[in-house]
């Protein structure tokens, strides 16, 4: 079978990697697979792809500041470039992550007979598009043409019309098993970490608020934050307000995360809203305790007081409660650790892999 896969980039978010993840699994499975992406041809991915994959980067990018013109002319113009590609590469099964680039398939596979599956990967009530009406509408009339809709949560799935809900096909991502695991001993935690784009909806801001508060009374505490994008100055001028430089670090985006959370004790998650999260499922696969809000794609993940902490969305009082409560205890956090870790038996490759393959495979 040859199976094309969708995507606007192959940068570092975690929609990115589950693709990057999906289509590694069915090239190492013998199907012939391309990733077609609206980027260009020398850009290079950041997570790892099998080289059996034919990567075709089509440089029609629609985003940054462009005006609504230029948007609508790039939009055509990776239209006709993906019906292109599609039609040449006679693909049998194309599959599409993201909002935009699944209205912008549906759009360019139209009349072609090729079937779509169609995946979200954010909570589609909080994410923001570009051209908002106009997107909703094209969405919500464009969807039920695709062959199958994946969500990656029940609550995102609720989002749409009730008829469109029972067709959705709800699919986590992948968590697999980490190269090590953090040494689970009870000792008490010095270093806190979160991992997530610098941007308003992962509420960083309110977990440096937070940290200043706890380093009043523990005053060893460092917090990292990786990740990259566009609320990096405003959070570097709060670190500077609350004079935490020495404490508060901003690292950026780094390839090999897993390494990096094994010199971490605890892990704070305070995101607005979530699709499914990756950097949340992989600080619990090494075996870190967590502390997070309990947006839906949070909330699907931790075991509230048996694998971590929950607390309600921005509710900052509550997260500065809940960490505060962590911060004494290296026998809870000890026993969050060990049961943190077993989220790889509840989302494992081949349970979730099979999910895909029921889809992708019974075509």
């Amino acid at each position: 079978m040859h199976i094309i896969f969708c995507i606007s980039s192959l940068g570092s978010g975690g929609a990115e990697r589950a693709l990057s993840d999906l289509a590694n699994h069915y090239a190492e499975a013998g199907h012939t697979v391309s990733v077609l992406t609206l980027v260009s041809s020398d850009t290079k991915p950041f997570y790892p792809i099998d080289p059996r994959i034919r990567l075709i980067q089509t440089n029609k990018s629609s985003g940054g500041k462009a005006s609504v013109l230029r948007r609508i002319y790039n939009v055509s113009s990776s239209l006709l470039g993906i019906r292109r590609v599609i039609r040449q590469l006679k693909a049998d099964m194309v599959v599409s992550f993201i909002d935009l680039m699944n209205v912008r398939v549906l759009l360019a596979c139209w009349g072609l007979g090729v079937p779509v599956i169609v995946s979200e990967r954010t909570d589609p009530a909080y994410h923001q598009l570009p051209l908002k009406r106009l997107s909703e509408w094209l969405r919500l009339k464009l969807y039920p043409t695709a062959y199958r809709i994946v969500a990656q949560t029940q609550a995102s799935a609720s989002y749409f019309s009730n008829r469109l809900v029972q067709e959705i096909n709800i699919i986590p991502n992948v968590v697999k098993n980490p190269i090590k695991l953090k040494d689970a001993s009870c000792v008490a935690i010095k270093n806190i970490v979160t991992v997530g784009r610098l941007s308003a909806e992962k509420n960083h801001q309110a977990l440096i608020q937070a940290f200043s508060e706890w380093i009043k009374q523990y005053p060893d505490l460092t917090l990292t934050i990786y990740g990259e994008g566009p609320e990096r100055n405003n959070l570097e001028q709060l670190i500077m307000q609350l004079s935490l430089q020495n404490k508060v670090t901003l690292p950026g985006t780094i390839q090999n995360i897993q390494v990096a959370l094994l010199d971490q004790d605890l892990f704070v998650f305070p995101s607005r809203y979530e699709g499914f999260p990756n950097a949340l499922c992989e600080a619990m696969a090494v075996g870190l305790p967590v502390v997070a809000s309990n947006c839906s794609g949070n909330a699907q993940v931790v075991r509230d007081g048996l694998d971590g902490l929950l607390f309600p969305v921005g509710d900052c009082q509550a997260l500065k409660k809940a960490v505060f409560s962590l911060l004494d205890n290296p026998i809870r956090c000890k026993a969050f650790a060990e049961n943190a870790a077993t989220i790889t038996q509840r989302y494992g490759p081949e349970k979730v892999y099979g999910l895909w393959d029921s889809l992708i495979l019974a075509k």
